[in-house]
């Protein structure tokens, strides 16, 4: 495993930038630990097991579970309104639970998708509380329990929700109750200016090359996005989930279930974890996004087994990296796809912009010999009917588009195994 692993990095990133730092459990055993590339480009200091990442949304499996932990000790309860530990929160008439936070079914504006959030409220100096007037009089995006969408602002309420119910900070609350009883002793809140030990540095690529990644506040990410940690103890996290050390297995199970909305359909998402499958083997896990950094962790939890690899650049393909191992975990073959010949008049009806369900736009282009996606990933995209095209570089990406009107498709929806399926409508002109 350890050759076949190297040559996926290799293919993956270049050795002499940022990199990763990957582990691998199976049954319930770590199996391979290794980092590749840079820690710090400056100081050309190598990536190991124990280098301290951002875990940007990974972040979220760690509030959801101190949720579950203050609700096993009666101090809340999930299908409590928000207004029962934050009285001065503006529901607007309605009913939000903290199960509709967990879930991301409120309505409530997520803060990320406000256009003012990167190139202004990102980097001001704001308390948690200071945040909650660039979203809390918003109007609702729907009616509770009815839609999913993904939303940070759910997770930064979960955050003053446990500090008000276990009266200390969130940070002091993940340290006391998790990161320590687990001896997961290299996590931490990611304070900019605090020092912390093996500490990644972040970076993005452009054309002129690596650049440092752009400053964010991580009071502002807070309970949504600022924790970090290493590879090796995220080994000891997944052990002690799958030992019930942390939480028992009822109230896992419960974390794991998809969301069922209103009108009985499901998404697949439960508290905290994205809840799916990958060719029959059922999967928790989470992807992170945040500057400088890309993460993902899958816990394919019948299987006692996890992977996670985690980034110091964002345009590093951590999802396509957890696949590819996967694929040597449980000797899954790989089918080799074969594009179809389609007329010029077919692309074009599939060329255009479509904005995603959380609000970020995909791009399709013409491409030489097929179309070009941009947004999320970028991938020459290969046609395997007028409807649906693959990834060229990693074929198991599919798009699918549909609902043709006036000689274009409006709508297309992005499916990344092991990831997430994003939906997307067509840009009015």
């Amino acid at each position: 495993m350890h050759r076949e692993i190297d040559q996926i990095v290799r293919q993956e990133i270049d050795l002499q930038g940022p990199g990763v730092a990957i582990a691998v459990v199976k049954g319930g055993q770590p199996i391979y630990s290794k980092g590749y590339g840079f820690a710090n480009l400056e100081w050309h200091c190598p990536i190991r097991p124990n280098t301290v990442f951002r875990l940007a949304s990974i972040t979220k499996q760690f509030t959801a579970t101190a949720i579950m932990l203050l609700e096993s000790q009666g101090k809340l309860r999930l299908d409590d309104s928000i207004t029962t530990y934050l009285p001065d929160y503006p529901t607007h008439g309605r009913l939000i639970t903290i199960t509709h936070l967990l879930n991301h079914t409120s309505g409530i504006k997520s803060y990320t998708s406000l256009d003012t959030f990167l190139p202004d409220i990102a980097k001001k100096d704001l308390s948690p509380d200071e945040l909650l007037p660039h979203f809390k009089d918003l109007p609702l995006e729907f009616e509770p329990g009815t839609r999913f969408l993904y939303n940070n602002s759910g997770y930064h309420l979960l955050g003053l929700i446990i500090e008000k119910v276990a009266e200390m900070s969130y940070e002091q609350f993940i340290q006391q109750h998790i990161f320590q009883p687990l001896g997961m002793n290299h996590s931490y809140y990611m304070h900019h200016n605090a020092v912390i030990p093996q500490r990644a540095s972040g970076y993005e690529k452009t054309p002129q090359g690596y650049q440092q990644a752009d400053y964010l506040n991580m009071m502002i990410v807070y309970a949504a996005g600022a924790l970090g940690s290493t590879v090796e103890d995220l080994i000891l996290w997944d052990a002690a989930l799958r030992e019930e050390r942390i939480l028992d297995r009822a109230a896992q199970e419960r974390m794991y279930t998809p969301v069922q909305l209103t009108d009985g359909q499901t998404e697949d998402y439960g508290f905290g974890f994205r809840v799916t499958s990958y060719e029959g083997h059922r999967l928790v896990g989470h992807a992170g996004g945040i500057p400088g950094f890309h993460t993902f962790m899958a816990r394919f939890i019948d299987d006692q087994a996890m992977i996670v690899v985690l980034a110091n650049m964002t345009a590093i393909a951590v999802e396509k990296i957890t696949r590819k191992i996967a694929q040597i975990l449980f000797a899954i073959p790989v089918a080799k796809r074969s594009p179809v010949t389609l007329s010029p008049a077919l692309f074009d009806k599939v060329v255009g912009i479509y904005d995603a369900e959380d609000g970020f736009p995909i791009e399709i282009e013409r491409a030489e010999d097929g179309l070009m996606l941009r947004g999320f990933i970028e991938e020459r995209l290969l046609p395997i009917s007028g409807t649906t095209y693959y990834a060229s570089e990693d074929e198991e990406v599919e798009v699918h588009v549909a609902d043709e009107q006036n000689g274009v498709f409006n709508s297309l929806s992005l499916h990344i195994p092991m990831y997430r399926t994003i939906k997307a409508t067509r840009k009015s002109s």
